[in-house]
């Protein structure tokens, strides 16, 4: 019964992940695909389309989400034309503006092992289409209100800041990625090089830039650290985490409220009311409270790649981290600084490479030497960031926006560097039971270093390795 009363969101997230898990699948007891259930699909018609953002810049057209007037969110695509550009009087589409497109909605056919339009539906969007410039106009506009599009417009606003500066090339779009969530600037050898050397969690804002943010502003509000009785004195402590909490939604404002960085601050929210309330029952209760809110808000977010490697590796830190760090005793603080992020490294990455073989089939061989180098340069930038932008209005910030141009530059080399070297990366062939199978074989693990009856745990180790082993390829 204590170890019931320690774990209350862990009990309450079971069921619900069963039972969101089985409808998506079978479509009972809950039919969490209806909102994509429309009668449009594979039908060459007329629709007036809504824009909800400013469009992502491809190659050859911008891409955006768009909401179809009698229901359902649509991944628009507009093919570019130089010529029309090119005209004074044309401009592509902007948050707010209904459009008439001729097209056909189309759900998104499969990618190997991979459905990709069921897919889109767990995101909610019922599928993609595409159109040429003749095939769709501007009729209207209509102001588009919302928190959220708020966040995406002060977001924007911050990252038109950046050019202003003077900070411009590949070095804006990971600077806009890293410190706000903008990565409609970013470059596809850039997302390619940081993807090959592990990195790729450092242009998504996440729990990382979350937990940085949140330190620093510890720091700050405790002076530099100095001022202990700010954690002795429970009213102090109460103010002090109660700023931080409203400081890191002001953060997760900034930063356009994008799913990842509502559940870092959720969760923040929860360890530091935790404290606050002086309520000490388990450290997995707040992961698992932001858990159980964000799927009762959302049910369809149980299958979203970000929530789950989000909490993957999370799980993995707490799990795995603190279990060899109790194994691994270091002196001296620049040893166990380094020591503390391989450990951490290692422990996030035990917890999410199952999903990274399964949905992107690659993983990286060197992500421990990567995160050594992008983790403090990542620090030092958004550090550098959101001072430049708060001294934008004086020379100050044009001093500090040369030296985040050119530590921007340093974290690309660094990353650009870890991909060159050979065997970066190894490409695999996952499928579900395959995935399925290497998580058993990690709990296993897990369970043995615990001390648990080892030959129970060899002997099921040895069949979860077993299927792993048959369902998946690996080539270098």
């Amino acid at each position: 019964m204590r170890w019931l009363a320690a774990h209350t969101w862990l009990i309450a997230l079971l069921p619900l992940v069963l039972i969101i898990g089985l409808s998506g699948y079978l479509g009972k007891p809950l039919n969490l695909l209806k909102d994509t259930e429309v009668d449009y699909i594979d039908k060459d018609t007329l629709l007036a389309m809504h824009v909800l953002d400013d469009g992502q810049e491809r190659i050859k057209t911008v891409r955006y989400e768009v909401e179809v007037e009698g229901g359902g969110r649509v991944l628009l695509y507009l093919q570019k034309d130089s010529l029309l550009k090119s005209n004074a009087s044309f401009t592509m589409p902007k948050i707010g503006d209904v459009l008439l497109v001729q097209t056909t909605v189309r759900r998104g056919g499969q990618l190997g092992d991979f459905d990709y339009g069921l897919y889109l539906r767990r995101q909610g969007i019922v599928g993609s289409c595409w159109a040429n410039r003749r095939n769709w106009q501007v009729v209207g506009h209509e102001d588009v209100k919302g928190v959220r599009t708020m966040a995406q417009r002060c977001q924007s606003a911050l990252h038109e800041r950046y050019k202003q500066i003077g900070i411009t090339g590949k070095e804006l779009g990971i600077l806009s990625a890293l410190t706000l969530g903008f990565r409609e600037d970013l470059d596809k050898d850039v997302q390619r090089s940081f993807s090959a050397s592990g990195a790729m969690h450092v242009l998504a804002v996440s729990g990382l830039h979350t937990g940085i943010v949140w330190g620093i502003v510890v720091w700050i509000l405790s002076l530099g650290g100095l001022r202990k009785p700010l954690w002795e004195e429970k009213w102090q402590r109460f103010a002090l985490n109660i700023s931080a909490i409203a400081l890191i939604w002001v953060y997760a404002f900034v930063t356009g409220l994008s799913p990842s960085v509502m559940r870092s601050a959720l969760m923040l929210s929860f360890w530091a009311l935790s404290s606050v309330l002086e309520r000490y029952t388990s450290r997995w209760n707040p992961l698992f409270a932001a858990a159980v809110i964000i799927l009762i808000i959302n049910p369809l977010a149980l299958w979203s790649v970000s929530f789950q490697l989000s909490f993957t590796a999370v799980v993995g830190i707490m799990l795995v981290g603190g279990r060899m760090q109790q194994k691994v005793v270091l002196r001296g603080r620049f040893l166990q600084y380094i020591g503390g992020l391989l450990l951490v490294s290692i422990a996030a990455q035990v917890g999410t490479m199952p999903l990274t073989m399964y949905y992107f089939g690659q993983t990286s061989n060197y992500f421990a030497l990567t995160n050594l180098l992008v983790i403090p340069i990542a620090f030092v930038l958004l550090l550098l960031g959101f001072s430049t932008l708060a001294m934008s209005w004086c020379v100050v910030g044009e001093w500090l926006g040369i030296v985040t141009k050119w530590c921007t530059w340093l974290l690309r080399e660094a990353v650009e560097w870890v991909e060159s070297l050979p065997g970066s990366t190894t490409q695999i062939s996952l499928s579900e039971w395959g995935m399925v199978g290497l998580y058993g074989a990690i709990v296993c693990g897990i369970m043995m270093l615990r001390g648990g009856k080892v030959h129970w745990w060899w002997l099921l180790g040895v069949v979860v390795c077993g299927v792993f082993i048959l369902n998946f390829e690996c080539f270098v």
